[in-house]
């Protein structure tokens, strides 16, 4: 409840602070407040190299676990771990936009393909963790700029680019005993949205909506 109170009193300070959206930015800085305190992910025990061994030997890994990723990330923007969660968040954005769900499958696919090329732990990988940065960046463009194929080249370069910071940042706060939460989305769709004027046929929509209804 308090979080949830300190959220919105830092919402109200960068609207006024603010020359573009929030982003994610108020979540983050109040969730890590109390993250970086507590360190949820700091490891307590170490496996010895037997319980190493017989958990390696025990987790199978399949075609299909990184064929459904793209999905698992989607679903991690809830903090949910589940292709069919992604598979029915997708549905419903296409219910408001079918070019937006587009932005966050496609985004999402990515992400888990920088993270594959990148060497990532392929646990991280299927479980949607390089996913989810990538499908948010991507929807911001998708929702704040006017459709073209600059747009979709910036969509595209944004969900890498989010992957890239999301790889650079994840053992810096893994240290720290925490996720880096959306801290990559923010960075990068910031960076995203200053981008008007700087690229011939890359626009901000007036009034944000969707790719079909942006002008």
């Amino acid at each position: 409840m308090m979080g949830a109170s300190a959220t919105s009193v830092l919402c109200a300070s960068l609207n006024r602070a603010l020359s573009q959206p929030q982003w994610t930015w108020s979540f983050n800085v109040v969730a890590l407040t109390s993250i970086l305190r507590t360190k949820p992910l700091e490891t307590v025990t170490e496996l010895t190299a037997s319980d190493a061994a017989a958990t390696s030997l025990s987790v199978s890994v399949g075609i299909m676990d990184f064929v459904a990723s793209p999905l698992v990330g989607v679903s991690q923007i809830f903090v949910v771990g589940s292709a069919v969660t992604g598979l029915g968040i997708i549905g419903s954005i296409s219910m408001y936009s079918p070019k937006l769900a587009v932005h966050a499958l496609g985004g999402s696919t990515l992400g888990c393909l920088v993270g594959l090329l990148f060497g990532a732990d392929s646990s991280d990988v299927i479980i949607g963790l390089w996913g989810y940065n990538s499908a948010l960046a991507s929807m911001a463009v998708g929702t704040f700029f006017v459709h073209s194929r600059e747009a979709i080249a910036l969509s595209a370069g944004s969900a890498a680019a989010s992957a890239a910071l999301f790889g650079a940042l994840q053992p810096v706060f893994g240290g720290l005993g925490a996720p880096c939460l959306t801290l990559p989305f923010c960075a990068v769709s910031s960076a995203c949205y200053l981008l008007e004027g700087q690229i011939q046929g890359l626009k901000l929509a007036k009034e944000p909506h969707s790719p079909e209804k942006n002008a």
